[in-house]
């Protein structure tokens, strides 16, 4: 074979494998635009224009200086349209549909919008309706609804479209199954966050998830990881341990280890390690019942 015939067949190759991938691309749009009421997004509102597809590459034309929270999470693709009011023609609602990684990482996105002030509605597995605004997720999608252009937030109008949305989107219902470490009466509910890496900030760290917790009215954070083996909670335990000062570390029970220390950005910090679970606490005033706090999450 020659040097030309080999470009061809080269060339064909590569168109080969171009057409192989788009019949997946396609169902996965049009999986997406199925997802986006066709006509009324709830009463009154209509559907005003096309539906509107974005990926990795294009979503910072939609969402500019915010595309890059969504990347870690495994964001892949959203779809967008917008509905207007039949009675108020400046008023508009759109509706933005997020499909990420997974469960835990819609989730994740879902609590870096949520807000303290938010109303939470039965609405996916979990929503949060603030102003003009509604956050929810379901399965491994994230929904962003928001009414613009009207005299006044429509609690009504984002509530009957979010519903609308919910029930055409697939996916669990549920809290991911990784939040269930965190159903204990200390831990303030709404308060956890998923992070998909660097867990407070620092790269030895893998993904966790961070929540708030108050016992006797004194508040503290706890975080546990998650995606570890008993390997890589030695080699994380270790390096917090490094650069720690007035470490002090006890052994409790056969597979469970406390370390106490200041951390140069947190201050006292406690860190359990128990078998291939690791999970800490700061801010706090009570080592006691932090202590007891971190083996239950450990559990």
């Amino acid at each position: 074979m020659n040097r030309i015939e080999k470009h061809y067949m080269k060339m064909l190759f590569m168109v080969l494998c171009l057409l192989a991938s788009v019949p997946s691309i396609t169902h996965a749009t049009a999986e997406m635009g199925s997802f986006i009421p066709a006509s009324y997004c709830g009463s009154g509102w209509k559907r005003d224009g096309k539906i509107i597809f974005y990926d990795r590459d294009t979503l910072s034309d939609r969402i500019n200086g915010e595309a890059e929270l969504y990347m870690p999470y495994g964001f892949d693709r959203m779809v967008a349209a917008r509905y207007s009011s039949e009675k108020t023609p400046t008023a508009g609602i759109d509706v933005e549909i997020y499909r990420m990684g997974s469960h835990l990482d819609s989730f994740g996105m879902y609590s870096n919008y949520r807000q303290k002030d938010g109303q939470s509605i039965n609405i996916g597995a979990e929503s949060n309706l603030s102003g003009s605004q509604m956050f929810l997720y379901q399965g491994r999608h994230f929904i962003h609804i928001q009414i613009t252009g009207g005299d006044s937030p429509n609690s009504v109008a984002l509530t009957e479209c979010a519903k609308q949305v919910a029930s055409l989107l697939s996916g669990e219902r549920n809290r991911p199954s990784e939040l269930s470490a965190f159903d204990r009466p200390e831990i303030v509910k709404g308060t956890e966050r998923y992070l998909p890496q660097s867990l407070l900030g620092y790269d030895f760290l893998n993904r966790g998830i961070m929540a708030e917790a108050v016992i006797g009215g004194a508040s503290f954070q706890v975080f546990r990881l998650f995606g570890t083996d008993t390997r890589s909670v030695s080699a994380s335990f270790d390096r917090f341990k490094s650069q720690l000062a007035k470490v002090k570390i006890d052994a409790e029970g056969k597979d469970t280890t406390v370390l106490e220390g200041v951390d140069p950005l947190y201050g006292a910090v406690i860190i359990l390690k128990k078998a291939d679970c690791l999970a800490g606490a700061l801010r706090f005033a009570d080592k006691i019942m932090v202590r007891n706090t971190l083996v239950s999450v450990c559990r």
